[in-house]
């Protein structure tokens, strides 16, 4: 194994030439998974990697540096609410340095702060299926417990057609960004908990329980993120009920782009398609909107194949599969003793 130095990382602190080479690490390992793909530039990097938290929880970063200069990076989030049993940990080393037992010894350091609060599972998120990340993952004894299709919508490409998606007689379609209204508060809080029916694999990590409390605690913590949420949902004019909606999320650390958060329609107005009209409209409005934004990114189940059906209508293509892999702390400790 090469010789590294491993130490924690503050990015709130960190020099300009650090977040630089952190940033170029990152990009390495997106160009080598997803080529092609627009990138954000590293001041947008910058702003998104200071933030002390992401969508799942606090987080917690590492550098690993060779001759001084960091090649991999590592960061450990730590969800909350339902899935408080695990960490979601990601490792990242420069294509031009793997196979020299640099994640490795990455992980090894940051396995401690892995297991804090009594957690005992690790979890590897979005990995590019059956590429490097997964490869090793799987070789310390992970296993895959997910699969998602990574989509991307490039609205230059798409005929802005193929969004007039008229919602169905007896629903009308209310938006709104950051907080949902009052009268509405109750019933988004019940028809969020649709997303439950979305394929989950093997995965341990669990769908949020969704009260009007826990949506209103949720539009904090996105404010304070500085992320943009924008709704559309579908009401159903006759009883007063969210149908179904749709979530996008805009971020002022990177402006070119949007990121597909939950839709979902609530089981008994199934069939109508609603799904398709509310991202129909929602792409309608960002695109009048917001010209600046050029790529919608989305990923769902591989197994849900009504969902993907819906986004590829819309213009989205398939662009990769990812995984999510899972194993027991205690035996990593044993997958990690053994390299």
């Amino acid at each position: 194994m090469t010789s590294v130095e491993i130490s924690l990382f503050d990015t709130a602190s960190a020099t300009d030439v650090d977040l630089a080479e952190s940033y170029d690490v990152t990009m390495s390992v997106a160009d080598d998974d997803f080529p092609g793909e627009p990138r954000p530039t590293l001041d947008q990097y910058a702003q998104m990697a200071r933030r002390p938290a992401d969508f799942f929880g606090p987080v917690r970063r590492w550098v690993a540096r060779e001759d001084g200069h960091i090649v991999a990076t590592g960061s450990a989030t730590y969800p909350e609410h339902e899935n408080r049993h695990g960490t979601i940990t990601r490792v990242a080393v420069r294509p031009d340095r793997r196979r020299q037992g640099i994640g490795t010894a990455l992980l090894r350091v940051m396995l401690p702060d892995l297991r804090i609060d009594g957690r005992t599972v690790v979890i590897g998120y979005g990995l590019k299926a059956d590429a490097a990340g997964e490869w090793w993952a799987r070789e310390l004894g992970f296993v895959r417990t997910n699969a998602f299709a990574r989509q991307v919508l490039t609205i230059a490409d798409v005929d802005p057609a193929l969004w007039q998606c008229p919602v169905a007689d007896g629903f009308r379609l209310e938006h709104w960004i950051g907080s949902v209204p009052e009268a509405l508060l109750a019933e988004y809080a019940r028809a969020r908990t649709a997303i439950h029916d979305a394929p989950q694999g093997d995965s341990t990590l669990a769908f949020p329980d969704w009260t009007p409390e826990r949506v209103r605690a949720e539009e904090a913590e996105m404010q304070a993120r500085r992320a943009e949420v924008h709704v559309i949902a579908a009401v159903h004019e006759a009883g007063g009920r969210v149908a179904g909606f749709t979530e996008l999320e805009l971020s002022a650390a990177r402006t070119d782009a949007a990121f597909q958060l939950d839709t979902a329609v609530v089981a008994e107005f199934r069939g109508h398609g609603l799904g398709l009209a509310v991202k129909g409209a929602m792409l309608r409005r960002l695109t009048a909107e917001r010209p600046a934004i050029g790529t919608v990114f989305s990923s769902n189940a591989s197994d849900n194949t009504h969902m993907i059906r819906v986004n590829h209508a819309l213009g989205f293509v398939t662009r990769a599969v990812m995984a999510d892999v899972e194993l027991d702390a205690a035996e990593l400790v044993k997958g990690l003793a053994a390299h």
